[in-house]
């Protein structure tokens, strides 16, 4: 075996590094899609639990109301008699700071507990540097790295965001970077628990609160739910969250892209395996004739080209971490565009990573070395001997090919059709459409190939003809590259088309459903799309009462929770809502005679991914938690809305106020009168608001460039992922140019030899690339766009509840096509100059 791999084998890679390390590479960037992928998925996850470690400090337990948000302060004073509990009450919430783009973390804490739970390191030589004088304003306690960030010192000032509006606060000391102080890079403040709740209107509620426990933490829990009753809920700190659910998702939607470039690195090697077998079926009849078995020859083979999958998938994960670690910023942003999460400050690679990403490396490798392996294995020494006999026992399978893709495909499309149902189905939609696809694709381009030789010929004359004949005597070798491009392609146009799809639905959403000019707002928008920060008191009274304005009403978002989701709640003044959508002839999310209902608190309006999302239709009724109690609602009707991913709920702004207490108000919308300048009248509100007050004033044209930012960040990653794949398809096409100059050295020669020149060739040689290259640019828009109708649109379904109509991003399109075309010009250079370089009396005799 040792004398086979070093002659038979070694011999032979070590004469074709190029196609040796497009093979390898092929692979190792299938590979690193998936690692990247991978890595990110795990350092995410990674960076909650870290963070949430940090921020829960030695606490084992958390005890949170079992059906409303909060839990009142008196609760600690009940657990206050259990032996080997400490208790302290945390509030917890994210805010902005006027001029700063990085939301805050801030933290409500009784000082006197806290000692048992977290450290705040306020020490410098040994003494605590605290401003006791603070504590008896509105102190607040900052991190090293956020006062030296911000230029802030002992005893200095700055503003925080607060429901009443911007609040002057005073650094009371400044921690050193330790423990919680470590989340979110240093953006961690930490406030005394009442001055917290009186800033934060938050009355004598807080967020959880956090157990110590001595001994055993499984009895101590029992204990504490003993002690409290069912209205509470006794767990350790939790490591879901459902923003980071949905964040996730939208990351392992990206897995589909890795799927397809490890399949066309399958095709690559397939082409790869099945030339090497061919030019060396000579070699391996002679070995067979002296002695050397089937089974040692086919197991040679397979080593080989496992060797150089293990090689290449090690090359991948390196290229995954690398790529996972450029990205890391990018995939932040992606994950906090809603709220503060995590702090993805360090990579997370597991071993199931690595050892993931090597076998699958391998097990491509050796999938696509397996059957070229196989079928040279089954011929005779003797019929080895003849010439092209490899080739011609291959042709009679690309009917049955054909028929096969077809099943493929319809496996697919009964997958998309929903004749099962379970997680991650739309990517196995998506793998038995494109495998379909390649399928069909030999036969396919046997029949194209005969049918452009007329117009090869009469376009190009001799060049043309001898270009389409090669591709018809290779039909295989041709498609399996075409499919490969075409792949790259289509995840290309496909993800450009989901996001256009977002993006269109999504501004006619806010079409219809914003019937203001101008909203003001206490949340800076670019920095995150949700902070529960509130308008100051008097901003909506001072602004209605411009003479410039014709009708306003307010808005309190809120996020509750719903099973296993995160909903939105939008209580919005109805009345107002609905005679300004008079006004210019529309009703949006209020449907005809449902104001009253809605009014007297017996209905809502959901959005229809809501709906789709948990099974429910009109009519049916949905139960909120409040401070008093389950509050029960009738479905009065769906309505298209994209303002949040896991579904809203349209009540009463009156009925929120008295059923929840909170009369707040998160944004106020302003119809301004006819003949006023709108960005004259915002910049100007904005200017005057911003003398007392930190606040923001948007037209709608500004909120759908953000919402447009927001998807083009989502793109930008995507992008990211489709740029490797196609990489992968440029390889696919060199690989094959290269395979098809070498084996026709001799046919090469002999043209030389007749007057053929090396321009000729060339020409010759472009025009293949092209051909495949247009083939693929087709293919892979018509894969991209059905690709985008179905499974990842079916997908998208699955994940958030929206079904999107199909999108034709045009401008992709034109992209996909040039960049198909640009591809195969490139690709044709190197295989082009070798054809030029070969010797035309070698190439005569070349065997």
């Amino acid at each position: 075996m040792t004398t086979l791999l070093k002659f038979f084998s070694w011999r032979y890679l070590r004469h074709h590094p190029i196609r040796v390390f497009l093979s390898v590479m092929s692979i190792a960037l299938g590979v690193a899609l998936f690692a990247s992928i991978d890595i990110s998925n795990t350092s995410t996850e990674a960076a909650f639990r870290r963070t949430v470690k940090r921020l829960a400090g030695h606490a084992q337990l958390q005890v949170v109301h079992a059906d409303k948000p909060g839990v009142e302060e008196e609760v600690v004073k009940r657990l206050d008699g259990l032996e080997g509990i400490q208790a302290a009450p945390v509030l917890q919430l994210s805010t902005t700071v006027p001029g700063l783009k990085d939301m805050l973390l801030v933290m409500g804490l009784d000082l006197q507990r806290e000692a048992t739970v977290r450290t705040w390191d306020t020490s410098q030589d040994g003494k605590p540097q605290i401003y006791v004088l603070a504590l008896l304003g509105d102190a607040i306690f900052v991190s090293q790295s956020f006062a030296t960030r911000n230029k802030l010192k002992l005893a200095g000032q700055f503003s925080l965001n607060t429901p009443t509006g911007p609040r002057k606060v005073t650094v009371a000391a400044i921690f050193k970077d330790r423990g919680a102080a470590q989340a979110f890079g240093g953006n961690v403040a930490v406030m005394p628990i009442k001055t917290a709740q009186r800033l934060f209107g938050r009355g004598t509620a807080v967020d959880r609160i956090d157990l110590v426990v001595k001994g055993d933490v499984g009895e101590a829990a029992r204990r504490v739910a003993a002690k409290l009753g069912p209205d509470y809920v006794v767990r350790p700190p939790p490591t879901q969250n459902s923003f980071l659910d949905e964040a996730l998702t939208r990351l392992r939607a990206l897995l589909g892209v890795g799927v397809v470039a490890l399949l066309v690195g399958i095709f690559i090697i397939y082409n790869s395996v099945s030339i090497s077998v061919l030019e060396r079926v000579r070699d391996i009849g002679t070995l067979r004739a002296v002695g050397a078995t089937r089974p040692q020859i086919f197991g040679v083979v397979l080593l080989e080209w496992s060797t150089l999958g293990f090689l290449g998938s090690a090359a991948g994960l390196a290229i995954g971490m690398v790529l996972a670690k450029s990205l890391i910023s990018l995939w932040t942003k992606e994950v906090n565009q809603v709220t503060m999460i995590v702090d993805i400050s360090a990579l997370a690679v597991l071993p199931r990573t690595v050892a993931g990403s090597l076998i699958i490396g391998t097990v491509t490798a050796l999938t696509a070395a397996y059957f070229p392996a196989r079928a040279a294995m089954s011929i005779t020494p003797i019929e080895m001997l003849r010439q092209n006999l490899y080739v011609m026992t291959s042709a009679s399978h690309y009917l049955r090919s054909f028929g096969a893709g077809l099943v493929s495909i319809a496996i697919s499309l009964l997958l998309m059709g929903g004749l099962v149902t379970f997680e991650g189905v739309s990517l196995i939609a998506s793998f038995f459409a494109f495998l379909g696809a390649a399928l069909v694709m030999p036969q396919m381009t046997l029949w194209t190939s005969r049918w452009t030789r007329p117009i090869f010929d009469r376009l190009f004359h001799l060049l043309g003809f001898l270009a389409a004949d090669n591709i018809s005597k290779f039909p295989q070798r041709t498609a399996l590259t075409v499919i490969a491009l075409a792949g790259a392609l289509a995840m290309m146009v496909s993800s450009s088309s989901i996001v256009l799809g977002i993006k269109v639905r999504s501004f006619e959403w806010m079409e219809d459903a914003f019937p203001f000019d101008v909203t003001v707002s206490a949340t800076d928008y670019a920095a995150t799309l949700y902070a529960d920060v509130a308008l100051p008191a008097e901003v909506p009274e001072r602004v209605v009462s411009k003479p410039e304005v014709e009708l306003a009403y307010g808005v309190r978002s809120r996020i509750h929770n719903f099973g296993e989701y995160d909903v939105m709640v939008y209580a919005v003044e109805l009345d107002k809502y609905v005679r300004m959508q008079e006004m210019r002839g529309r009703t949006g999310f209020v449907p005809a005679g449902a104001l009253p209902e809605l009014r007297a608190g017996r209905g809502v309006i959901t959005s229809f991914n809501f709906l789709k999302l948990h099974k429910l239709k009109e009519g049916d009724s949905v139960v909120l938690q409040s401070p008093q109690g389950p509050q029960s609602f009738r479905i009065l009707g769906g309505y298209e809305d994209y303002a949040w991913p896991q579904g809203t709920l349209y009540v009463d702004r009156s009925v929120y106020r008295e059923r929840w207490g909170d009369g707040a108000i998160s944004y106020l919308d302003v119809k301004l009168r006819k003949g006023t300048d709108r960005e004259k009248w915002r910049a100007a509100t904005e200017q005057e608001l911003r003398s007392s007050h930190w606040l923001f004033v948007y037209d709608v044209a500004m909120l759908k460039k953000l919402a447009d930012d927001v998807m083009d960040n989502t793109l930008r990653l995507m992008n990211v992922q489709v740029a490797l794949a196609m990489v992968i398809g440029f390889f696919g096409i060199v690989n094959t140019l290269l395979i098809s100059v070498l084996s026709r050295t001799r046919e090469i020669g002999l043209l030389r030899a007749v007057g053929m020149t090396t321009g000729q060739v060339g020409s010759m040689i472009l025009m293949e690339a092209l051909f495949m290259a247009v083939v693929g640019g087709i293919l892979g828009i018509a894969l991209g766009l059905a690709g985008a109708k179905w499974p990842l649109a079916f997908h998208v379904a699955q994940v958030s509840g929206y079904w999107l109509p199909l999108y034709a991003p045009w401008t992709t399109l034109v992209i996909a096509f040039a960049a198909s075309i640009l591809i195969g010009a490139v690709a044709s250079i190197l295989p082009s100059r070798r054809a030029a370089k070969l010797n035309v009396l070698e190439a005569i005799t070349y065997e």
